[in-house]
C-alpha cells in the first residue's frame, strides 16, 4: 500500500473503472464526486457516493472503487494535514470569530472513518465553482489561490450546523489524536503486539487501550483481526489470488488459523464464500 502524497487541491478524472483498491491517507481528504460514483467498502458493507455528494476521509486505510457514468469518473479533492488545518482554523477564529468547537455525536461518527453527506447549497456551489476554476491554467498553477480556497472550504463547514462533517473537521486539527489513529492504521498488517503498538503511540499500555476504545469502540486485538478479515473478504471477491496468498497479504502467517478465524467471523470458509459469490455473479 502506498501513502498518498498529493497537492492540497486536486481534480481527478478517470475514464476506466478502477476496481477495488486500497488507499492509505496520511492527511484528511474532503471532496465531492462530480461525475460517476465512488464506493467505500467498510466493515463488510459498502457506501456509494453519488455525483453531487460530499465526503470526508480520515487519515488511515480506505478501500475504494470508482465507477464511471457516461464514460467518466471525476472528483475534486482537498487534502489537509493536521498542521495546515489547525493553522487555517486559528486564522479563521481570530479573523471571523467562528466557533471551533463541536459537540456532535452520532452512529456514523462513532463507527466510520469517513463521512458522506448531501452538501448545503453553499457547499455545493463552492465545489462546483472550484471545478469551473480548474479550467483556468492560472488557477491550477497558483498555490495562493488554492490556499484561499482551502480556507474558504473550512470557513463554510465551521459556519454551518454542528454535524458529522464539522465534527470530523474539528477533530482533524488535533495532531496528537490524528497521529494516534494514523499509527494504528499504519500497523494493521504488521506483525506487532499491542504492547509495541502502545509504545509507538508514546502511551502506556493502559492509556493506549483506553484511548483505543474511545476511538474505535472495541478492544485493539479484536479490531485488528476484524480489519484483516475485512480485507481478506474484499480480495476474495475482487482478485484471483489464492487463499494462501490472501492470508499472507492480510498478515495471517498460519493459513489454518486464518481459515478458522474467517469461518468464525463469516460462518463460511474463504473457499466456500468465493465459490458462492462467483455463482451469484454468474446467475445475474
Amino acid at each position: 500500500m502506498q501513502t498518498i502524497e498529493s497537492p492540497e487541491l486536486l481534480k481527478v478524472t478517470e475514464s476506466t473503472d478502477s476496481g477495488v483498491r486500497s488507499l492509505q491517507l496520511s492527511r484528511m481528504a474532503i471532496g465531492m464526486v462530480t461525475r460517476g460514483e465512488k464506493i467505500i467498502y467498510h466493515n463488510d458493507h459498502s457506501t456509494t457516493i453519488k455525483a453531487g455528494e460530499v465526503y470526508l476521509l480520515q487519515p488511515g486505510i480506505h478501500y475504494v472503487e470508482h465507477r464511471l457514468r457516461e464514460g467518466m469518473f471525476e472528483q475534486i479533492i482537498f487534502y489537509l494535514s493536521p498542521e495546515l488545518l489547525q493553522q487555517i482554523i486559528v486564522n479563521l477564529s481570530t479573523t471571523y470569530a467562528v466557533s471551533t468547537q463541536s459537540n456532535h455525536k452520532c452512529e456514523q461518527c462513532r463507527h466510520h472513518n469517513f463521512i458522506v453527506t448531501q452538501p448545503t447549497d453553499m457547499l455545493s456551489e463552492f465545489f462546483y465553482s472550484v471545478n469551473r476554476n480548474f479550467r483556468l491554467q492560472t488557477f491550477r498553477n497558483n498555490r495562493i489561490s488554492q490556499q484561499l480556497k482551502l480556507s474558504e472550504l473550512v470557513l463554510i463547514i465551521l459556519s454551518g450546523e454542528d454535524n458529522c462533517l464539522r465534527s470530523r473537521l474539528v477533530m482533524g486539527a488535533d495532531r496528537y489524536q490524528t497521529e494516534f489513529i494514523q499509527t494504528v492504521y499504519n500497523n494493521i498488517f504488521n506483525d506487532i503486539s499491542i504492547e509495541q503498538l502502545a509504545e509507538q503511540t508514546n502511551r502506556s499500555l493502559t492509556a493506549f487501550k483506553k484511548e483505543f476504545w474511545s476511538q474505535f469502540h472495541t478492544p485493539p486485538h479484536r479490531w485488528l483481526v476484524t480489519q484483516r478479515l475485512h480485507l481478506a473478504k474484499i480480495l476474495l471477491t475482487t482478485s484471483q489470488k489464492t487463499i494462501s496468498e490472501i492470508g499472507a497479504e492480510c498478515a495471517f502467517t498460519n493459513i489454518s488459523h486464518f481459515i478458522k478465524l474467517f469461518k468464525h467471523h463469516y460462518h463460511d470458509t474463504p473457499a466456500a464464500m468465493r465459490k458462492r459469490l462467483r455463482e451469484m455473479e454468474s446467475a445475474q
